[in-house]
């Protein structure tokens, strides 16, 4: 197996644009966007360089691969690496330069040929990135993107991946999120607005179960105090027991894993249902960031 990794972007100069293009024909294992920038007088957070980022599409055709903001696609990472982006330069001093990387995933594994996006025409896939540069916190940013194609692969099936904002539902208590029918789901990402803070346990989705034709199916009651606990399998990280350390980023994030081990044998299968959806019980009245993690046949 071959593959090529190649420039799309360089050195592009960061400004507030949405950022287009096309990107390769050859079946393509994933992208790799990275933001460069100075510190502007002290150090520019992972939190404040996720946030220049606002939003990564890809589509094909107008129809969505993947539309996930730049938090969730860094959880995502998370999610399916075990570690957090790389972040480069932990200094605090004026203009040194600092350099986050996010990778865009068109399977759960990088380089496997029978889980990747497969190939198309020439102007089918674009790739759009809507940014914006806080210039408090940082300036002279550059931006470079790259894509990992894998010559002669033949996929059976390729990682969609969406996200859909929940609207505050007007009080605490049980709100019903419906989920996509048609594909095998490996994994719903819950992102959240509140989580525990001074003299506080509250979180904004306090629990979470699924439903499959209206029977609970593998989570049927589970706790947001437990499922931030799973973040042990999905977070490789330094002990952070002070507070110097700072919170592990996104710190508002809980999975639904139905592919654990990034197998088949516990994907969640929506084919033939009649009905799928998430009850969220909300701690707190407020919005809800929810991605799902597909997986299409093609």
């Amino acid at each position: 197996m071959e593959f090529i990794r190649s420039n799309l972007i360089k050195d592009r100069t960061a400004a507030t644009e949405v950022i287009s293009k096309d990107l390769p024909t050859n079946p393509l294992s994933h992208l790799i966007i990275t933001l460069d920038v100075y510190n502007a007088t002290d150090e520019v957070t992972l939190a404040e360089l996720i946030a220049s980022i606002n939003k990564v599409e890809v589509l094909h055709s107008d129809k969505t691969v993947l539309s996930l903001e730049s938090e969730d696609l860094a959880a995502l990472n998370q999610y399916l690496y075990k570690r957090h982006p790389i972040l480069t330069q932990n200094d605090a001093a004026d203009n040194t330069a600092r350099a986050l990387s996010l990778i865009v995933p068109f399977g759960r594994k990088i380089f496997n040929p029978d889980e990747c996006f497969p190939a198309t025409s020439k102007g089918e896939l674009t790739l759009y990135v809507n940014t914006t540069i806080p210039a408090t916190a940082c300036d002279k940013g550059q931006i470079n993107i790259e894509a990992v194609q894998l010559i002669g692969a033949n996929p059976t099936r390729y990682l969609k991946s969406s996200m859909k904002t929940v609207a505050a539902p007007g009080a605490t208590g049980e709100n019903e999120v419906e989920l996509p029918i048609g594909n095998k789901i490996a994994a719903v990402q819950v992102r959240m607005t509140t989580f525990p803070a001074t003299s506080s346990h509250t979180y904004g989705v306090a629990g979470v179960k699924l439903k499959k034709n209206d029977d609970e199916y593998g989570y049927a009651s589970a706790r947001a105090h437990c499922l931030v606990g799973d973040g042990i399998f999905h977070i490789n990280s330094l002990p952070r027991d002070i507070a110097a350390f700072g919170d592990i980023l996104p710190a508002n994030v809980i999975w639904l894993d139905y592919s654990p081990d990034h197998s088949d044998n516990f994907l969640l299968e929506t084919k033939g249902a009649s009905r799928v959806h998430l009850v969220l019980d909300m701690g707190v009245d407020e919005a809800t960031y929810i991605s799902i993690f597909e997986l299409v046949e093609v």
